[in-house]
């Protein structure tokens, strides 16, 4: 009977394709815990702070990331989940913030210990996300937005792991 070497097959490359997706998250481990943010909005010089909680779910094919603003006025409140589109061969993130936007990002994934998320097509204005890591225990977080054809940073953040000092 030739269904089972088909069914087989399916099932190998069913595995393989799980392996795939969840090595491919394997790079966003040292993200994993509590940060405490501390950063400006350049235009004005107004400063922010923040938590980011990021953790794995759905068996580690997901990377859920908190972030709430906690200084005066305190608006900001965003739940992101990143995940790899092997099809496309790149990761993908949805930001449900508190404003009820819900906004499409894609990425690359890391070079050089930067990470760019790049906004949809359908996002307006455009923008984007820049992590860079600052060393294992620190991190900065840069928005961006397209303003006359180029992009201009809207805040920065630069965040260490809950209990390091900054």
């Amino acid at each position: 009977m030739r269904l089972k070497p088909f069914l087989y097959a399916l099932v190998v490359l069913s595995s393989s394709a799980y392996a795939s997706t969840t090595d491919s998250l394997r790079d966003f481990t040292d993200l994993q815990g509590e940060w405490t943010c501390h950063g400006v909005f350049p235009a004005s010089g107004k400063t922010i702070d923040s938590t980011v909680r990021f953790a794995f779910d759905l068996d580690g094919k997901a990377l859920v990331k908190h972030h709430d603003d906690t200084s005066s006025p305190a608006l900001y409140h965003a739940l992101e989940a990143w995940g790899f589109d092997a099809r496309n061969q790149r990761y993908n993130a949805t930001i449900l913030d508190s404003f009820g936007g819900a906004r499409l990002f894609s990425s690359a994934g890391w070079k050089d210990d930067r990470l760019v998320w790049a906004s949809a097509p359908d996002v307006k204005p455009a923008q984007r996300f820049t992590y860079v890591r600052e060393g294992h225990e620190g991190l900065r977080i840069d928005w961006e937005v397209a303003r006359d054809g180029a992009f201009a940073i809207g805040d920065t953040l630069h965040c260490s792991r809950r209990g390091t000092a900054q």
